[in-house]
């Protein structure tokens, strides 16, 4: 029987940026009713992700920044796993090398260590050119949105010994810079590095993956893997399906998600994620 259903967001669970349709949120309430909690598991921080969670007519257990944070249903933190401040200035100092801009997410704000105002306006440049103008639009009068609450570090050892860093994400209109970034993170052994949308690299703590912290949460509330399903659409929810053989991708995923899924279902835009759980849950 599955007790908790564990989904990405952008690209499996949401139809539109901070969106969830009436048909995935049916299959929701329908999986509760089955005995079956939710959860999600992003690259996100807590504020992007508190009024998706106020969809839900349930408590939701949150994975946060690729796994940095849990936080039960109760929003009290159950697991931490961050960014190895240590590092903080080489990274920061590779990106800036490179001209990619780059935002720092903690549990008390995010930062940047060069202009703040023109890491936003670069951030929303790639948005509209990448990804569409409507969706630049919404990041853009996002109030709770990362690039539009930057601040620029002026005291980096303070910095450093004062904040919980959940992750370091550096973008770019262009792939060079951001696959030499990741050429040079490879020295790193205690960092990961991956790519959850089209030039950009997300850098953490080599344990802060989706899939091992949900491992964790599981072996603290007692569930087996055979309790859990688990949904995503892109490289930092490998972890999920690398370690959970109930993995379900919509049709929209990259292929190394889609060679590993237990099943394909149809694309987010189709709401997959109602599918699996109709289909799955009986």
């Amino acid at each position: 029987m599955i007790k908790l259903i564990v989904s990405d967001l952008d690209g499996t669970l949401l139809d539109e940026p901070n969106s969830i349709s009436k048909v995935n949120l049916d299959a929701i309430d329908y999986a509760y009713q089955k005995g079956a909690r939710f959860g999600f598991a992003t690259g996100r921080d807590f504020a992007s992700v508190s009024s998706i969670k106020g969809l839900l007519n349930q408590e939701v257990l949150l994975i946060l920044g690729n796994g940095a944070v849990v936080y039960d249903g109760d929003g009290t933190i159950v697991e931490e796993d961050f960014f190895p401040n240590s590092y903080l200035k080489e990274v920061t100092g590779i990106l800036n090398e490179r001209d990619v801009p780059h935002m720092i997410f903690t549990t008390d704000g995010f930062y940047t260590t060069t202009d703040a105002a023109e890491v936003r306006r670069r951030f929303l440049e790639r948005i509209r050119s990448i990804v569409s103008k409507e969706v630049a639009e919404i990041f853009d009068t996002g109030k709770d949105k990362p690039c539009n609450n930057l601040t620029q570090i002026t005291d980096m050892d303070d910095f450093i010994q004062t904040k919980k860093i959940i992750k370091v994400e550096g973008f770019h209109l262009d792939s060079g810079p951001i696959e030499a970034v990741k050429q040079e993170l490879e020295k790193y052994t205690e960092l990961s590095h991956l790519s959850t949308g089209k030039n950009n690299v997300e850098i953490t703590n080599i344990t802060a993956q989706k899939g091992l912290a949900l491992k964790k949460y599981m072996k603290k509330v007692g569930l087996s893997e055979d309790e859990v399903m688990v949904m995503g659409d892109s490289h930092n929810d490998l972890s999920l399906f690398e370690n959970f053989k109930y993995s379900f991708a919509p049709a929209n995923s990259c292929a190394e998600i889609k060679e590993k899924a237990y099943r394909i279902v149809k694309s987010c835009k189709e709401h997959g994620v109602s599918q699996a759980i109709y289909e799955f849950i009986k």
